[in-house]
């Protein structure tokens, strides 16, 4: 939705305060390369992608909030000074945990009228819930003149979803919504947060993204158990190699394969697919410095494989998709992106065969599973600006 079509809604909804008014938006995000790896002290590349949220936001003379959510019709009122978690609408949690983190902070907020609206497909992976977080976050700190310095902004973000949604996400969401840039992806060190921007501007290729519309049933407590088994590698590799060694970013496969012998299977094949998928991403790194697409959508077939066989996040419809992508014209790459069990595969396609590749996989998906999968063609966009 375009910026006056908002201030159109806006003035629909709310009577005219007179005070300081604003247009913002944060984008959602695709993760390039990098899955599983965050929460093992690694690496991983995200883009922001052309589908985002949109607020306007206007300061009142009290401490009310008003919050209008034009995609669920919904207002929703509370005071800045007594915050509850709502249980019923969870997209306001949000909005609650960033004021919450604002005023942790010490800084003094008046109350506000807000509405937004947004094109990010909920349930899909693309991040919907960081980038109503950073959009909020950037609206609020500045009507209120609060100076928040880029990286400060994403982390208080990370902080409100960790803190009030009670979601224990890494950094990669909010960093790409906020940080981002047209033209690049951005490489995260998961470590230390230091990130840099890649260049991704090749006028010969897109990426697509692909929505299998499974939601992503088994997150929760497969993720646990990935995180346990990757916990008990870590472990093994203390007491066996160097007790300073505190994430499987720390391994190498030729000890991975010395030892193999000594691990579980399970154990094994995680932290395979963990230490190997870091070295991808940092090959990935290099490939698009080069420009070079061949290499880098070799590196997304591989990640797939990867996460499938070795890490078993994958599902038969993110596993059918990607085959389907490789039968396809001007497809260099394919692999599921985010947490698995459903949600979206990211392809790159040579420009002139998009079309193609949109509509023969709509239509062999369907014939395959059933299900109408959804298209996203996008190029890396920038990340949360005032409008």
């Amino acid at each position: 939705m375009n910026k006056e079509l908002l201030l159109e809604n806006y003035q629909n909804t709310f009577k005219d305060t007179s005070l300081d008014k604003g247009v913002y938006a944060a984008p959602g995000r695709v993760n390039l390369i990098g899955e599983h790896t965050d929460y093992n002290d690694g690496f991983v590349m995200p883009m922001a992608i052309e589908k985002d949220i949109r607020m306007v936001i206007q300061l009142r003379n009290d401490k009310k909030v008003k919050a209008f959510s034009l995609d669920y019709d919904k207002v929703i009122e509370f005071k800045v000074d007594k915050l509850f978690y709502d249980k019923e609408n969870i997209w306001v949690n949000y909005i609650k945990g960033i004021i919450d983190e604002l005023q942790k902070l010490g800084n003094k907020l008046q109350g506000f009228n807000l509405l937004f609206t947004g094109n990010i497909p909920q349930g899909s992976g693309l991040s919907s819930s960081a980038a109503l977080e950073v959009v909020t976050a950037l609206a609020i700190s500045d009507l209120h003149n609060i100076n928040l310095e880029a990286v400060e902004l994403a982390l208080l973000a990370q902080r409100a979803e960790n803190n009030f949604v009670n979601v224990q996400c890494g950094i990669m969401d909010q960093y790409i919504s906020r940080l981002g840039q047209k033209d690049n992806a951005l490489l995260i060190d998961c470590r230390t947060n230091q990130y840099q921007l890649v260049p991704f501007a090749n006028e010969n290729y897109q990426i697509v993204i692909c929505n299998s519309k499974v939601e992503r049933g088994l997150v929760d407590s497969e993720y646990n158990k990935r995180r346990k088994e990757c916990n008990q590698a870590v472990e093994f590799f203390k007491q066996k190699i160097d007790e300073n060694i505190t994430a499987l970013r720390d391994l190498d496969l030729e000890s991975l394969e010395k030892y193999k012998a000594e691990l579980k299977k399970n154990v094994y094949k995680r932290a395979h697919h963990v230490i190997s998928e870091n070295q991808r991403v940092l090959d990935a790194k290099k490939a698009l410095e080069k420009n070079d697409m061949k290499e880098f959508g070799k590196l997304l077939y591989e990640s797939h494989q990867s996460l499938s066989a070795d890490y078993e996040v994958s599902s038969k419809e993110l596993d059918l998709l990607v085959e389907l992508a490789s039968r396809e014209k001007g497809v260099k790459g394919a692999r599921m992106t985010g947490a698995g069990f459903g949600g979206c595969t990211v392809n790159l396609v040579k420009k002139e065969f998009v079309n193609d590749f949109a509509e023969n996989i709509k239509k062999a998906y369907y014939q395959s599973s059933g299900i109408k999968a959804d298209i996203y063609i996008t190029d890396p966009a920038p990340g949360a600006r005032k409008l």
